[in-house]
């Protein structure tokens, strides 16, 4: 066991510090910039950009860094890409205007441009929106956004779980948007679910506020304008990995329940997910599991996933629980490669072969599973891909092909 433990953490401490490159690069930047050595800030920035990433803020981040190193030229370049952007979003305008930094630009006649150009990309990235409560539980509310398409809706809806190291939170929604372009433009409707975040919620609630999702989907179907029958779910990572849960689960249908939104089923119709973990003993090779080393999940930030607790009627709190033998059946309900039978529903699968935090194994062995059992399945390894969902375009397109075949 303990030259398991050994090989287990020396695997993962090698993918995890792969995974850094781009996040201490990034780091860096913001510290030269707090210590305003703007220079070594702007190129820094610059060359996180130039490793792929995307993300608007960091461009507004840069030109800000660029300003301040007095190289307006630069700092325009940058704003000009983002301008363009179409990951650019309401918040990165709001960003860009309050950007004191940039204050030096504004007397600019390129700025006016810079200003009329975003506004544009955000409204031609928006999509008509409303927040809602599926469900209470510790006095707090759930929320799910429904994104609605601007063209003439089909019916059909798509879950994407929000959830990233299982945490997650509702104010990722309108980044997330941009990745359900794919859905909304062919008239799909779209529910972006956030469920109880860790560290205060373990996967089992995740699993449990997913299940209500979907119920409250289906029970309010009519007044949502989609079909009950017609419901996909999606997800990365962890939103993969919860999604599979759901697609798994026994349809268990509590007909005596209070609520009548639980009376419902919580099953899907079709899955496609990326990078999805499945199986947490054999996590990499097998007999590799990671249920119990404790200070590996703190120090990969994953440790409230798995801190799992019992409700104690007598006593009315929440136990944790300590003893292995216990830990490890929680663990393999909530490894959704033992819970595969032929019923479920189709699944897609696409994970990167240079992928640092979720070893590729963790699809192939899910996907030969599901071969054994009859469920139709597809499955794409991306030659190089990594741990984003922006490394795996275009196959991820094909996402909508899949829904578009199984929600008929």
């Amino acid at each position: 066991m303990k030259r398991i433990s050994i090989l287990l953490i020396s695997f993962l401490a090698f993918h995890y510090s792969m995974a850094q490159n781009s996040m201490a690069l990034y780091r860096k930047a913001d510290s030269l910039y707090n210590l305003k050595e703007f220079s070594g800030a702007a190129s820094a920035y610059t060359d996180v950009i130039k490793l792929g990433s995307t993300d608007p803020g960091i461009y507004i981040k840069g030109a800000s860094a660029w300003t301040m190193a007095n190289s307006p030229d630069k700092a325009f370049e940058l704003l000009d890409a983002a301008s363009q952007n179409n990951k650019l979003v309401g918040s990165d305008y709001n960003n860009l205007m309050a950007a004191r930094d940039l204050t030096g630009l504004k007397s600019d006649k390129r700025w006016k441009t810079v200003e009329q150009n975003f506004k544009q990309r955000v409204e031609a990235n928006s999509f008509p929106q409303q927040e809602l409560v599926y469900g209470r539980k510790d006095g707090m509310g759930l929320l799910m956004t429904q994104i609605k398409p601007k063209v003439k809706p089909n019916g059909r809806t798509v879950i994407r779980v929000l959830a990233g190291s299982w945490f997650s939170s509702p104010a990722w929604v309108e980044r997330n948007v941009y990745y359900t372009r794919r859905y909304l433009e062919k008239g799909y409707t779209v529910f972006m679910v956030a469920v109880g975040s860790q560290p205060r919620f373990a996967i089992p609630d995740e699993i449990g506020d997913l299940k209500r999702a979907v119920r409250y989907i289906r029970y309010n179907a009519k007044q949502l304008g989609v079909d009950p029958d017609k419901i996909g779910i999606e997800g990365g990572s962890a939103g993969g990995h919860l999604s599979l849960c759901i697609a798994t689960a026994d349809d268990k249908i509590d007909a005596n329940a209070a609520d009548p939104v639980d009376r419902v089923s919580s099953r899907v119709q079709a899955v496609a997910v990326l990078f999805p973990p499945t199986d947490f003993f054999n996590w990499g090779a097998p007999g590799l599991s990671v249920i119990n080393v404790r200070d590996l999940q703190k120090a990969n930030r994953v440790y409230g996933a798995f801190d799992f607790s019992m409700y104690n009627n007598a006593t009315a709190t929440y136990d944790r629980v300590s003893d292995t033998t216990a830990r490890n059946n929680i663990g393999k309900e909530i490894s959704p490669i033992n819970s595969i039978s032929s019923d479920d529903p189709p699944v897609f699968i696409i994970h990167g072969d240079a992928d640092p935090t979720v070893p590729l194994q963790q699809s192939q062995v899910f996907i030969a599973r599901l071969k054994e059992a009859g469920v139709p399945n597809n499955f794409i390894i991306k030659k190089g891909g990594r741990h984003s969902e922006d490394d795996m375009m275009p196959e991820v397109l094909q996402f909508v092909d899949w829904f578009d075949k199984y929600l008929k």
